[in-house]
């Protein structure tokens, strides 16, 4: 293994704050150089300097004045909890389609699947628990699941504001958690 710096898009979020995973190449690791931690001072305590001089302007909590190094945001290529980051949508789900476009001005992620990203993504139907899913299906940082055709909701949540928003206790949704899982083996 080899030491390499912190990607630029460690920490990058989308949507309803959703981290990427991090990509790096095989056989290296990073560790992120801000302190990590405890002790940590809060907003009041801090010089504005010293909070500009990292990078923050604005009022948080409280910032770590923690050793650098090994921390939850140390990443490792090839590590076992590594992979895509697959998310189902449906267009039944009234949640993240209709109230979300209201109060955010777009529709969420449960709705349309992931809009624009940074990085390249795949865009897939669920599958039938008879068909299985091939590794070039689910090898991508961002994999969107068009689960329409399923997670429509019963008579009872077709009328409820919510819609389908719920609706993904299927053993369609179970196949695909599963093939995930055979995968990264």
């Amino acid at each position: 293994m080899s030491q390499v710096e912190l990607p630029v898009d460690a920490y990058q979020r989308y949507g309803n704050a959703v981290q990427l995973p991090v990509l790096m190449a095989r056989g290296t690791f990073t560790v992120d150089p801000e302190p990590s931690g405890q002790p940590w001072r809060g907003w009041e305590e801090i010089d504005p300097y010293e909070t500009a001089a990292r990078g923050v302007f604005a009022p948080v909590t409280g910032l770590s004045y923690g050793v650098p190094g090994p921390s939850p945001s140390t990443a490792c290529a090839g590590a076992p909890l590594r992979g895509p980051l697959v998310l189902t949508h449906s267009r039944w789900d009234r949640a993240t389609g209709f109230w979300h476009l209201r109060a955010e001005g777009a529709s969420g992620i449960g709705h349309s699947g992931v809009g624009r990203t940074p990085v390249p993504q795949s865009s897939i139907r669920l599958r039938t628990t008879r068909t299985a899913y091939r590794l070039d299906d689910l090898d991508h940082r961002i994999v969107n699941v068009d689960a329409g055709w399923l997670y429509r909701g019963g008579w009872g949540t077709r009328l409820s504001p919510a819609g389908a928003h719920s609706d993904f206790q299927h053993p369609e949704s179970s196949h695909l958690l599963l093939s995930l899982a055979s995968h990264s083996r």
